[in-house]
């Protein structure tokens, strides 16, 4: 009941936090803090004379204050974000600084504001820090830090304070940037903080200027063993690469003939049959190739065995990424879902992006059975990538197995020796060996 009476406040506290933080400089700080020590020494004026340097101190902290007002910066700011950045590994963007005003400016400071997600109740009751069994017994039971570690989770990124080098009269300098994702998905920019000194160094001006971007983040990766091998072989696809899975039929084609009885009203090549009076079609290559499936279950109640999960099959598909042929990425959120790259499909980087914005569904693994039962005819080969061994995930994977579709099965949990009635052939990653079984396979 406290928790929750407090709980609207912390919001509060953060964002004053975060705004006093931002105008007072570190050297500013330092004088504060000595203004109000001599205030606090200096209170008897006839046993020292501390309270003149408290003058001193404060007259400097209100001419600081006064002078930001002014003639502030004319500046203008431009964001250069990368088209995707990866959880977990830090990197640097550039922020175009422009000099508009009449001056050289110097000593410019830049804070970046990505969106600020605060954690509702119930999150904040359900999720744990990692590692607050170490706090002491008051900060558990307030709760203050839980916050703000999600806080920063559900915000998805840490972005460092920037410098700005010197710029001249009517000139541009970038600053970089160094960010760290914090998780997959899309993170939301808001706008720029421009930070300009007084003086004294003591305080700053704040200008903020609005930019409202998104930055896609791509799940963590590992690297994989190159002894990997995809399961099965070439496969008959009956119209060639650029018909199956498709909707309706692909233009391209290898020549023009008759109508036969039995022929798809799809495949009527209508200038010809207009041209020659009767019935023409298109008439489509078929080709063997090979076409595997990357299948990703997502029922799991355990947020870190998901976003495992997802990570082991972003390192799959990395892996296994080949122009030769296609590879189907299959998993379900409302609906299932099939992203297929390949020669004539998408690049993996958009199966990275359905993965990047995935979440846990607590029917995927019978939406991927009923998929797969559907279209196993067109599969070469099976990576089944399992947030556990439940009964329908063991149900799954024989469905697979006794449709003759090889698998190589990979399962994701806490503690191995848990699992029973697993296939021989398993990959069994416990959370905290992921890394070092997939560079062992």
């Amino acid at each position: 009941m406290f928790r929750e009476t407090i709980f609207p406040s912390y919001v509060r506290i953060t964002r004053a936090s975060q705004k006093a933080s931002r105008r007072t400089s570190e050297r500013g700080k330092l004088i504060q803090t000595s203004a109000i020590i001599c205030a606090a020494i200096g209170v008897d004026t006839d046993l020292t004379l501390t309270y003149q340097l408290f003058a001193f101190l404060l007259c400097l902290i209100i001419v600081s204050r006064l002078s930001l007002r002014i003639q502030p910066p004319k500046i203008s700011v431009t964001r250069r974000l990368p088209k995707y950045a990866t959880a977990g590994q830090a990197f640097e963007y550039s922020i175009n600084v422009a000099n508009e005003g009449n001056h050289t400016e110097r000593d410019l400071k830049l804070i970046d504001n990505p969106r600020i997600v605060s954690p509702d109740f119930k999150q904040f009751q359900q999720e744990r820090e990692p590692g607050e069994e170490t706090r002491n017994a008051y900060d558990r039971w307030i709760g203050f830090h839980r916050f703000v570690w999600l806080q920063r989770r559900n915000t998805g990124i840490v972005i460092k304070q920037g410098n700005v080098p010197e710029i001249s009269l009517k000139a541009t300098a970038d600053a970089m940037m160094e960010a760290l994702p914090l998780r997959r998905g899309i993170v939301n920019f808001t706008s720029t903080t421009l930070l300009s000194p007084d003086p004294f160094g003591l305080n700053y001006a704040i200008q903020n200027f609005s930019q409202h971007e998104q930055l896609m983040v791509l799940p963590k990766r590992y690297p994989v063993s190159t002894n990997f091998e995809l399961p099965g072989g070439r496969h008959f696809q009956p119209g060639g690469i650029n018909s199956t899975w498709s909707i309706g039929e692909s233009e391209e084609f290898v020549s023009l003939r008759d109508y036969r009885d039995g022929d798809s009203m799809r495949k009527v090549h209508w200038p010809s049959t207009a041209k020659r009076e009767k019935p023409v079609v298109r008439e489509f290559q078929d080709e063997f190739f090979v076409r595997q499936a990357l299948v990703l279950d997502t029922n799991t109640q355990d947020s870190e065995i998901l976003e495992e999960t997802i990570s082991v099959a972003a390192s799959l598909l990395l892996q296994t990424e080949t122009s030769d042929g296609l590879m189907d990425l299959i998993y379900a959120s409302n609906k299932t879902q099939i992203v297929t790259a390949g020669r004539g499909y998408a690049h993996v980087n958009h199966q990275l992006e359905a993965l990047a914005t995935l979440s846990k569904y607590e029917e995927a693994t019978d939406r991927l059975h009923e998929t797969l039962s559907a279209h196993r005819k067109l599969i070469s080969g099976c990576i089944l990538v399992l947030p556990g061994w439940s009964e329908a995930q063991q149900k799954l994977v024989k469905s697979l197995s006794s449709a003759g579709i090889p698998v190589a099965l990979f399962i994701l949990t806490r503690d191995e020796n848990e699992l029973t009635n697993t296939p021989a052939r398993a990959n069994i990653l416990p959370l905290t060996e992921v890394a070092e079984r997939l560079a062992s396979l």
